[in-house]
Order: structure tokens, then sequence, then C-alpha cells
């Protein structure tokens, strides 16, 4: 009897083992849809947006261009002198439209030409700058993920704000 109660035993652990093993891998987590749309170039980003965006500076290369449709935002990450930026655009007075959330260790305010900017940054790391065309009434930033420095931001924002 020990003997048939013991197989028993093993046969059932046997097969609980096997439909354990059988169940379906759990599904991936679902994925928030990515809401930027890839565009070829500053002249669709334009056609989708109605924004017109300034001229990379000289020497930019592996520019590539998106536009969030929906908020009529427009954006070009490219490289410039071996640092990568995201150059972004959107009508009227946007509250951070950076989307850096971060506490930046210096912020200052500097100006070009006629235009006002303000730079944030810790030094080696994270930085942004920032600017409001009123004749344009539109919002700019500059982000940098790494590398930030204020002379960095400065020249960079500087080659990006609309000659006058």
């Amino acid at each position: 009897m020990k003997k048939i109660l013991t197989v028993l035993m093993a046969a059932i652990l046997v097969m609980a083992l096997a439909a354990c093993a059988a169940q379906p891998a759990a599904e991936e987590p679902a994925q928030i849809a990515n809401p930027w749309s890839t565009v070829a170039d500053a002249a669709e980003a334009k056609e989708k947006t109605g924004l017109t965006m300034s001229a990379l500076p000289e020497g930019a290369a592996d520019a590539s261009y998106s536009v969030l449709e929906e908020d009529k935002i427009a954006q070009v990450i490219f490289t410039w002198n071996g640092d990568e930026y995201t150059f972004r655009m959107a009508p009227g007075t946007q509250e951070n439209l950076a989307g850096m959330y971060v506490e930046f260790d210096t912020t200052e305010e500097m100006s070009w030409e006629d235009y006002q900017y303000t730079i944030s940054y810790t030094e080696g790391k994270e930085g942004m700058s920032e600017w409001h065309d009123t004749l344009a009434d539109a919002t700019y930033t500059v982000t940098m993920s790494g590398g930030a420095t204020k002379e960095k931001l400065a020249e960079v924002s500087e080659a990006l704000i609309p000659a006058g």
C-alpha cells in the first residue's frame, strides 16, 4: 500500500510540474505608443505643424526630424561639434517644452542680438536653453543629455536663434 501511495504521489507531482511547464509565457507588458512621428526634414515638419524651424548650425550632422502633430511641436535631434542636441519649437508660450525634469546647478539669463534666453545646466551633465520669439510667437528649447557647459549651450543657442 505504501508503494502504491508513493507511486501515486510521484505521478501527481510529475503531472503538476508538467502543467506548470505547459503554461503560456506571460504576455509582454503593454507599451505606450510613441506620439512622435518621424518626418523627412524641416519642410515636412512645417507642413505638419505650421512651424518654420531655424536652420541648423553649419556643420550639424545626423539630423533626425519628428513632430508631435496634435500639439504642433517640431523637433530635430542632431550632432554638432561632437555633441548631440535636441532642438524643439512650439507655438505660443510653452512651459517645460524641453521635457527635462532635472534640478540644474546653474541657471543664467543670457542675451544675443535682440533675444533674451535662459540656460540651465549641470556642468558636464544635462543642460538646456530656452527662449521665446515674440515676432513668431513661438517657444524654442535646445537640450543636451550630457556634456553640457555654459559655452556649448550659448554657442548652439546663438546659432539657432534667428538672426535679427
